[in-house]
């Protein structure tokens, strides 16, 4: 928790003579009198006009952009109208508790006096090396009462609002606020509640509140960072319900002994604590106020020490606009205090925020190092003073507490990620280093023993003079290309550790002799050996880790194992985050990769993720995915095309993939699999929307292109082709020429990917679709059965996939005779959808459509309106973008409604829709013979 220092202010009120709630009164100097004032004004002099209840300062009767703290100074002049009032006061009544530089006053002085310069009102006055005086006469009138400036709480007492928590001691206190510890006597639960009367204290827990859930909706649970559970903003006393996250680091380390343990365990816990402030960043979150007294520690299940990261009352958020992004309501964030970046623990703040410049993660960064070297030196108050070196006794440690803290931003470290892998690699560069100061030695010890020699053999001497201009030279080349050199080692170390890894962890173990060649390995088998040992082998490498968690994650994909797939996905952008950054090229396209394997998953919760992920990373791509004809434009089309064809939110899928298609002609021509990926789904689209006659020549186009040949593109792949080609002849009638194509196909992709295989299963649910239409019952009802038999039990029954199965079995136990099981199956999808998937899914109303036209069929009139009436036509347009969808429910209305004998209300119902249907053009044939034919001929539209 933050420190505070309790200071006491000289006056807090307007100095007067002894009145009663005077208003209206012109006032002039006064003299002093101590008695603090409550109450509230609202002050006028000349245009200007403050209202201390509302906070605002208004001139010419405009409101005035100004921050908090601003206003507060103004508040206190105006108190002390004619009055010098010394800085130290101005401090103590308007910074209380909070440690902070001198420039801020004169910021805040300085904004206040631009602001008041606007209405020609040139008031405050300086007084050099003492304070600052406003100059009358002013108004003022009482505009009401506010609470004391200090909360009154004790031990015992009951949490105002959370009675059933009991106050136990406190953990900090300032002016307005303070921080308690509180407990549930019977269960003995902990809370900290961080209470305010209000003013900037207020905002900062209510900033608090909203970066935390920042943290929480992007990043999920987290032990490092301490949960806010609870707050009430409504009514006084103001708090922040938090989880107790434990003791204050030094408290913690002084009680057991942390100060004392050695540099490697430090230097794990410290990496926990960097880890946090790292994933914070990551995110857009900066801490800007990193101190000792801001990291918590408390006891983990295992025994261990779980640091957590505490306080973001001061925080930043850098990307506003996240906030609307997230769904999450930006409180506190609208009051940018004057000078707040530079506000903070002095020992903490870096030379740029001194200096009156915003906090930046590099800010962050400098504040972490001081931490680090007051860790290793096991003195968590000592500052950084000039030798602080000589504290360190490890070279390469003073190197990177050197960058951490550099004085210069620009040469400091860029980012946490940073430092975390320079102390992570310690070992590794300490080797390093011993090896080069050996050759030094060893060199240093030749040339010795050169010089001995030369009295003895003079000829040595031009040789050594020879040798020297050489070793000058190879010096110069040595200093230019050090940087090579190091990436030389480092991409040599890399080829090592990916050389070891094919060798002994794959290739090794499932070789004659290896661990997993007794189990005659299939592919799943393999990809599971391959990813095993990843941590260990590139822990300290994550550009090599992320690219082997990305293969993988293709892999996984490919197979069918959503689930596996994206655990390595997400593995994958987070080293490559780490290793490139979060907006690099390669980290994008591997977190739209994620965003489709999220999206083929097909729960209710990997497309809450893959929304999440998509928006993500389209806000770090920027314009670059709309603008640009680049990489990252082509992914971000493909995952945004994926994304709403798995929600068979059709139109949009097909504007998606049609940009990724010109894309990929253009940047990435011969990619055969990508080709083969943007196209079929380009086919599929034009399927689902209707337009089987365009979908045919595309899709004969695709089976003749050599890009796309099997040999390429994989004979599974080629099936996916045929299939589709077989729907669309299915969809224009040419049942015989679609049958033994889908057969085909189903076998290939069968004997490839296995009978359960989601991609075999949907194939084979296309050729019993196909007898349905046909009218082959017998043949199309076994396999309807065992399509969504096997899909149950490989994906489970709440699958998006599976109810999907369950409708279409639903629609051919219908029609093949079992009529009771075809509408249990149809409602079963239907409600299943719905409730797993949300009110507004496309795949539910269009059951639910069919279900209505059933159930009227069956008599159960009532129930077919109830249908009728849940109905969406945005939903049913997005499934099937044929236009209309509003006429289609006004008639199937008007049909329940003639057929259940309401023929008043019905008739003129359908009369309308099928005219305007008949218009359109646009319904099925079927459809409308029926429903002229229930008005009494093809004439009686127009009747």
């Amino acid at each position: 928790m933050r420190t505070s220092r309790n200071l006491q202010a000289r006056r807090d009120g307007v100095s007067r003579p002894a009145m009663g709630a005077v208003t209206g009164v012109i006032i002039g100097r006064m003299p002093p009198s101590p008695p603090p004032d409550a109450r509230l004004y609202r002050w006028r002099f000349g245009t200007v006009e403050f209202d201390e209840a509302r906070h605002e300062l208004r001139v010419a009767g405009l409101a005035v952009d100004i921050e908090h703290k601003p206003l507060q100074v103004l508040s206190v002049l105006l108190r002390h109208v004619g009055e010098v009032v010394t800085k130290e006061e101005l401090f103590d009544q308007v910074w209380t508790g909070r440690i902070t530089v001198d420039h801020v006053l004169a910021t805040a002085i300085g904004k206040l006096r631009k602001a008041l310069d606007a209405a020609g009102e040139d008031r405050i006055a300086t007084v050099p090396r003492v304070g600052y005086r406003l100059d009358g006469p002013v108004e003022r009138v009482a505009q009401g009462q506010r609470l004391g400036t200090a909360l009154s709480f004790a031990a015992g007492q009951p949490v105002p609002g959370r009675e059933h928590f009991l106050l136990e001691r406190p953990l900090g206190r300032t002016l307005g606020s303070e921080v308690w510890l509180a407990r549930q006597p019977r269960s003995r639960d902990a809370r900290v509640f961080k209470f305010s009367v209000g003013g900037e204290r207020l905002a900062a827990i209510k900033r608090e509140a909203t970066l935390m859930r920042v943290l929480r909706d992007t990043l999920g649970e987290r032990d490092d960072f301490v949960r806010v559970l609870d707050w009430n903003f409504e009514t006084e006393p103001y708090f922040l319900e938090c989880e107790y996250g434990g003791q204050a680091l030094p408290d913690w380390a002084a009680g057991h002994g942390a100060l004392g343990w050695d540099r490697a365990r430090k230097l794990a816990f410290f990496l926990q604590v960097a880890a946090a402030v790292d994933a914070a960043h990551g995110v857009g979150v900066l801490h800007k106020d990193i101190k000792p007294d801001n990291v918590l520690v408390r006891a983990r299940q295992d025994e261990r020490w779980q640091p957590c990261l505490t306080d973001f009352g001061n925080s930043r958020l850098l990307q506003p606009e996240r906030l609307a992004e997230l769904g999450i309501t930006g409180m506190g964030m609208t009051v940018t205090t004057a000078g707040s970046d530079s506000s903070g623990t002095p020992l903490y703040l870096a030379p740029e925020l001194v200096a009156g410049q915003p906090a930046t993660v590099r800010s962050d960064v400098y504040a972490l190092g001081v931490l680090l070297y007051q860790w290793l030196v096991g003195d968590l108050r000592r500052p950084m003073a000039p030798g602080w070196e000589r504290d360190i006794d490890d070279p390469l440690l003073v190197e990177d507490i050197g960058r951490a803290t550099d004085g210069d931003p620009a040469r400091r470290l860029g980012s946490v990620a940073d430092l975390i892998d320079r102390l992570s690699s310690l070992p590794q560069r300490r080797a390093r280093d011993d090896e080069q100061q050996a050759a030094a030695r060893h060199a240093q010890h030749a040339q010795r023993a050169l010089e001995r020699t030369r009295a003895r053999r003079p000829w040595i001497i031009a040789s050594f003079a020879l040798l020297s201009a050489g070793l000058l030279a190879s010096s110069l080349f040595w200093y230019r290309s050090e940087q090579q050199r190091q990436s030389a080692a480092m991409q040599a170390a890399r080829a090592e550790a990916v050389t070891r890894f094919l060798s002994d962890d794959l290739i090794g173990a499932l070789s004659p002799g290896g661990a997993g060649f007794e189990r005659d390995p299939t592919v799943r088998q393999m990809l599971e050996q391959a990813g095993a040992p990843l941590a260990a082998r590139f822990s300290q490498d994550p550009a090599v880790r992320g690219g082997i968690h990305a293969a993988l994650g293709d892999a996984w994909r490919t197979l069918g194992d959503r689930e596996r797939a994206a655990s390595h996905l997400r593995q994958a952008v987070q080293d490559y985050g780490r290793a490139f950054g979060v907006d690099d090229e390669q980290t994008l396209v591997t977190r739209y990769g994620l965003v489709r394997t999220l999206a083929y998953a097909g729960t209710r919760e990997s497309f809450t993720e893959a929304e999440r992920q998509l928006r993500e990373a389209d806000r770090l791509a920027g314009r670059t995915r709309l603008e640009g004809r680049n990489v990252v434009a082509l992914y971000a089309a493909i995952a945004r095309g994926q994304f709403h064809f798995q929600q068979l939110e059709i139109e949009p899928s097909l504007v998606a993939h049609r940009r990724a298609d010109a894309l990929q002609r253009a940047l990435r021509p011969d990619d055969a699999s990508m080709a083969a990926l943007i196209r079929s789904n380009i086919a599929d689209a034009l399927l689902r929307s209707g337009k089987a006659e365009e979908a045919v020549p595309l899709l004969q186009q695709v089976l003749a292109d050599p890009l796309l040949d099997a040999k390429r593109i994989g004979e599974s792949t080629v099936a996916g082709y045929r299939v589709m080609l077989a729907r669309a002849l299915r969809n224009m009638g040419r049942y015989a020429e679609a049958l033994p194509i889908a057969q085909t196909a189903a076998a290939t992709t069968e004997r490839i990917l296995g009978p359960d295989d989601y991609t075999t299963l949907v194939q084979l649910s296309l050729v019993a679709s196909i007898h349905d239409y046909a009218d082959d019952c017998p043949k199309a009802l076994p396999i309807a059965r065992t399509v969504r038999e096997r899909m149950a039990k490989r994906y489970g029954e709440e699958r998006q996939a599976t109810l999907i199965e369950t409708g279409n079995l639903g629609f051919k136990e219908y029609a093949c005779g079992d009529r009771q099981a075809g509408l249990d199956y149809l409602r079963q999808a239907e409600g299943g959808l719905r409730r797993h998937f949300g009110q507004d899914n496309v795949a539910a109303h269009s059951f639910r459509y069919a279900l209505a036209g059933h159930l009227a069929t069956e008599g159960r009139y009532d129930d077919a309106l109830e249908m009728v009436d849940g109905l969406s036509v945005p939903a049913l347009t997005a499934g099937d973008s044929t236009p209309g969808w509003e006429h289609r429910l006004q008639a199937l209305r008007g049909q329940i409604l003639m057929q259940s004998g309401r023929t008043q209300e019905g008739r003129p119902l359908l009369i309308a829709a099928v005219a305007a249907l008949g218009e359109l053009g646009t319904s099925e044939e079927d459809e409308m013979v029926a429903w002229r034919r229930l008005l009494g001929g093809t004439g009686a539209a127009g009747n």
